[in-house]
């Protein structure tokens, strides 16, 4: 990524609010990458700190092509419009670009991650990467409760491996893992159009666009070989994001799990009836569970899931 006279095949979006602690590490990983065409735009919103000057310096030294789109979000605005602010901004510079990239601020892209995103997206619409904790920073986890953690755990792979036997391939559930975060999104250009972008809400704009890129028919791979470390840091920047998450797991609350992760018997009967939406499904308010409340659950999707097991060892479908 350091010849500026190549045409722009990729552009890299990163929102940004007060992160001089970490810009530079991001940016940086970014910069090493292997691989030409592709440019970073850093929407650096609301920031009163020295995100904008290290992040210039860094792409001085490190020979980043990188544009800075400096905005003001309103108190309701969030990490989904500055997504889509930076996805706009990188569509008016450079039209040509085939490929928009998503990470965040506060995460290390893995040595090849532009390459295996773009190897993907020759075959595919859309890649939602591996996102997993930063190893230097997994002491702040110490402090969960391992039962409950474990529960989560558990039951989110039963339910991952139930939505894959009912609605496999990509507009349903296909790759290596169930994750849809904008730490590690990959779009071509034309279905991120076709779709109409990232919408303007405070947290979950990642999950949303993976919706509706399959539901409009535009399949996405869960790849499991593209992978980002991400912060483990307990004050994130997004209400309602990964880090209040870890926070209430830290804190020991009688926390609600992941979203996406529904009463077993309601997933059951969306499967039965074909109703099942695309993934990461949605839960409503009212129906999410606490992790206090999972082993029945838990019992309910092993039972459901022996049953589908048997069926197939039968050849019954």
């Amino acid at each position: 990524m350091r010849r500026a006279a190549d045409p722009v095949t990729t552009v890299v979006i990163v929102p940004a609010r007060n992160e001089e602690l970490r810009i530079a590490d991001c940016l940086g990983a970014l910069a090493a990458q292997p691989v030409d065409g592709t440019a970073v735009i850093l929407v650096a919103n609301n920031c009163d700190d020295r995100t904008v000057h290290i992040a210039r310096e860094l792409a001085n030294t490190a020979g980043l092509r990188l544009d800075v789109l400096e905005c003001t979000l309103n108190s309701g605005a969030g990490v989904g419009t500055a997504r889509r602010l930076g996805c706009d901004h990188a569509r008016a510079l450079w039209p040509e670009a085939a490929y928009l990239l998503s990470t965040d601020a506060d995460c290390l892209v893995a040595p090849d991650w532009i390459a295996r995103n773009r190897f993907h997206l020759a075959q595919i619409p859309a890649v939602c990467g591996r996102v997993e904790p930063m190893a230097g920073e997994l002491s702040v986890l110490c402090d969960i409760e391992i039962v409950p953690a474990e529960m989560e755990g558990r039951y989110e792979r039963l339910v991952i491996e139930f939505y894959r036997h009912f609605r496999p391939g990509p507009c349903g559930l296909d790759g290596d893992h169930g994750g849809a975060a904008g730490a590690s999104l990959a779009v071509h250009a034309s279905a991120y159009r076709a779709v109409g972008g990232f919408a303007d809400v405070a947290t979950g704009e990642d999950r949303d666009l993976v919706r509706r890129l399959k539901t409009g028919g535009f399949g996405v791979l869960h790849a499991g070989d593209v992978c980002v470390a991400a912060s483990c840091r307990l004050d994130g920047r997004a209400g309602g994001g990964m880090s209040d998450a870890l926070r209430a797991r830290a804190e020991r609350r009688d926390y609600l799990i992941d979203e996406a992760l529904p009463p077993a018997q309601a997933l059951i009967d969306a499967a039965t009836n074909g109703n099942l939406g695309p993934w990461p499904l949605q839960v409503a308010a009212q129906d999410r569970l606490r992790a206090r409340d999972l082993a029945p659950h838990i019992t309910c999707l092993e039972n459901a899931l022996h049953a589908v097991r048997l069926r197939q060892g039968s050849g019954v479908c």
